[in-house]
């Protein structure tokens, strides 16, 4: 019997398409969004927990949870994935991560599908990619009723680079991406993460999107139609990069339109000193608020990110292609 198991998933950044993977919205029209796993990691370690320690739980964090019983557990997303797969056992949870939580690149639904493939992987479950990014699905949104959608948990779960679409019928899909080894190479040179020093709570930015979700349909709609646009400019075999930076600044240009809490005077201060030519297309990552700024160039200047990353902490994306997987049981 597995007494110990180490899983990771990666992080990802959601290039076009974020807040039509929303039922709301996907319950009346298509969503599509394209996004890549990278490797940048959650990582989560679980054990089997000894009665010796007079607790049945132990959780580790930011902070240590000691726990008698499972409803004790304060951690929602530990204490519902417990539920979720009815896991009996005493058991003690840490985890790591590579980047911080609340910067745009879906840590929590990266940390809750750790979290349910080290306990099936306990009880000797080995989980389809489906099943395992549904049931973090489930968690955050109908376990713990938080406003967000599904893109987070496919593009951590499945890993590589896709093309999501998401549709009240058939549900989500996902479409690797056909790019050239070259041209996916030039994609993530010219790519580049910028920390704006900002870490925020999602919910409250989605929380006011959600509820401006009539106002915004139009906006959504026009914003999945850009992310199969994006996608259709990847496949080619002669990209266009500096129509690829102009779906971009489109994208931006709707997604500030969802809710005032998207965006602040700084962050546009912010993104304005990365705008150092017209072909570089720049968005905040995630909700909003503060966080990441994924920028591409679309010019043919090699040092545009080289004189920006003396002046912001940043680093360029690389795509992991697995995604959430177990990398050690004992």
């Amino acid at each position: 019997m597995t007494s110990s198991v180490v899983t990771v998933s990666p992080l990802r950044v959601s290039f076009v398409g974020g807040g039509t993977d929303i039922s709301d919205f996907y319950k009346l029209y298509d969503g599509a969004v394209v996004s890549c796993a990278i490797r940048k990691y959650v990582y989560v370690h679980a054990k089997r927990h000894d009665d010796s320690f007079g607790e049945r739980y132990r959780i580790s964090y930011s902070k240590v949870e000691h726990a008698i019983e499972r409803s004790e557990i304060e951690n929602e997303i530990v204490r519902s994935c417990l539920e979720l797969l009815d896991f009996q056992d005493p058991i003690q949870i840490s985890t790591l991560s590579d980047l911080p939580a609340g910067t745009g690149l879906g840590s929590s639904s990266s940390f809750t599908a750790a979290v349910l493939m080290s306990l099936h992987s306990l009880e000797g479950r080995i989980p389809s990619k489906q099943q395992l990014a549904e049931e973090a699905c489930w968690v955050e949104i109908e376990i713990l009723k938080r406003p967000i959608g599904k893109q987070d948990q496919y593009a951590s779960v499945f890993g590589g680079l896709n093309l999501l679409t998401f549709n009240s019928q058939y549900g989500v899909k996902v479409k690797a991406i056909r790019i050239s080894k070259g041209n996916l190479d030039e994609f993530m040179r010219r790519s580049r993460l910028f920390w704006t020093g900002v870490r925020r709570e999602a919910n409250l930015v989605l929380t006011d999107q959600r509820s401006r979700s009539l106002q915004n349909e139009e906006a959504l709609q026009r914003m999945s139609v850009l992310a199969l646009l994006f996608h259709n400019i990847l496949e080619t075999e002669a990209v266009n990069w500096r129509r690829l930076a102009s779906v971009l600044r489109d994208s931006w240009q709707l997604k500030k339109t969802l809710s005032p809490l998207i965006t602040t005077p700084d962050i546009q201060n912010f993104i304005a000193t990365l705008e150092t030519s017209t072909n570089c297309g720049v968005k905040i990552l995630g909700a909003g608020g503060g966080g990441f700024v994924y920028a591409i160039d679309g010019s043919s200047n090699d040092s545009v990110w080289s004189h920006q990353s003396t002046k912001h902490h940043s680093f360029s994306p690389e795509i992991d292609y697995e995604g959430t997987r177990v990398i050690s049981r004992f």
